[in-house]
């Protein structure tokens, strides 16, 4: 039987001067250590002159280190952050997107961007302003590397034409979360970063790819969607036999899960489809390969188990490649959003959350059954 330790909170709304922090994204690193990203914002909206922080815990996730602020853009929005850790150099790679600041005179069509019923907050502008291309009002990305830990970052590089492509799409967003290091077969060594793509309507999802530990970067072709379906907050794990496994929010969809997988290191994908076992409130959720000390490995998946609403996030197993899933226990019981796993010994895991109405990102530590 899986069991959990207590809750630890790690961004608290009001606190070091932020409004609301969101979109957490956690990393354990080889040294043991564990890193907490999240967005920082001004006020309680997706677009608040976001900030990038972090905070660092040396003792499984029991205490948590001082709030550092590692990307700021001013008045623009910082979103999405997406990372990971690379085997042979040991560095953290940290992508997130950049949002020009937008007023609501700018958007054709302001009222389309009213946030939905779950999310009492200011529209999001700046999603209906950007556009396509690389010139202009654009969404863009950047990419920032640690080679200590976390202690000291590179400067932001943009890499927005390698993630995006050069016609049609305008938002888009990594993540957010985790990536992966493939370990095993053809594609070992290679960096998958799961990422979607819009325009809003038309939202589909992919992998962005490096064979060099992240010097340089491509994207993937994206997934098909069926039925009418659309797949967007995506996340991805490597399972036994090398395939990349796929798990995706959806949009406007059947309110549940969409999965698919992909047998060439996330250069493509087959169909996605749908995850009976896991309703979706159209809310990001986390997976992770979970590797013990002495048996198969496991596929986690953490988000709100239930359909309409951010509530009752659960912890599930599959033991098949993600084609079932099974309940192994509540992570919490009452509002829960946005969440990220990574694997912390053979034993256990760790998941950072939000919570409560978003006035949490918070982590606890769940040790698993062999």
């Amino acid at each position: 039987m899986a069991i959990q330790d207590p809750i630890c909170d790690v961004f608290v709304r009001g606190q070091n001067g932020f409004h609301t922090y969101r979109i957490p994204a956690l990393l354990k690193l080889e040294s043991g250590t564990l890193v907490a990203f999240c967005e920082a914002r001004k006020f309680h909206s997706d677009h608040a002159e976001n900030k990038i922080v972090m905070r660092l815990s040396h003792d499984g996730g029991q205490t948590w280190g001082r709030l550092r602020v590692i990307a700021d853009a001013g008045a623009d929005a910082l979103n999405n952050p997406l990372a990971v850790q690379c085997r042979n150099s040991g560095a953290i790679i940290l992508i997130y997107q950049r949002y020009p600041a937008t007023s609501e005179s700018e958007v054709p069509d302001a009222s389309k961007w009213v946030s939905h019923a779950e999310q009492d907050f200011p529209p999001n502008f700046h999603e209906g302003a950007v556009g396509e291309g690389y010139k202009g009002k654009i969404c863009s990305t950047y990419v920032q590397r640690s080679v200590d830990d976390g202690l000291s970052w590179s400067a932001p590089q943009d890499i927005t034409r390698n993630v995006k492509r050069p016609r049609y799409v305008t938002s888009y967003a990594g993540g957010p979360g985790s990536g992966i290091q493939i370990r095993t077969g053809k594609w070992c060594g290679r960096i998958v970063m799961p990422f979607s793509q819009g325009p809003w309507g038309d939202m589909k999802v992919y992998a962005l790819l490096s064979d060099d530990d992240g010097t340089s970067w491509r994207y993937g072709s994206v997934a098909p969607n069926i039925d009418g379906m659309q797949a967007n907050e995506v996340q991805m794990a490597e399972l036994e036999n090398g395939d990349i496994y796929l798990n995706a929010r959806s949009c406007d969809g059947a309110h549940r899960r969409l999965w698919t997988t992909s047998n060439n290191g996330g250069d493509s994908w087959s169909e996605l489809q749908t995850v009976p076992d896991l309703p979706d409130p159209q809310c990001h959720a986390s997976v992770c390969a979970f590797r013990p000390a002495e048996s198969h490995q496991q596929l986690l998946y953490c988000g709100p188990l239930h359909a309409s609403k951010r509530r009752n996030g659960c912890l599930m197993r599959s033991l098949d490649g993600g084609n079932s899933w099974q309940e192994l226990l509540t992570v919490y019981k009452d509002f829960f959003a946005y969440s990220d796993m990574a694997q912390i010994d053979a034993q256990s895991i760790g998941v950072l959350f939000e919570r409560d109405r978003y006035d949490r990102v918070s982590f606890r530590r769940i040790y698993l059954p062999e």
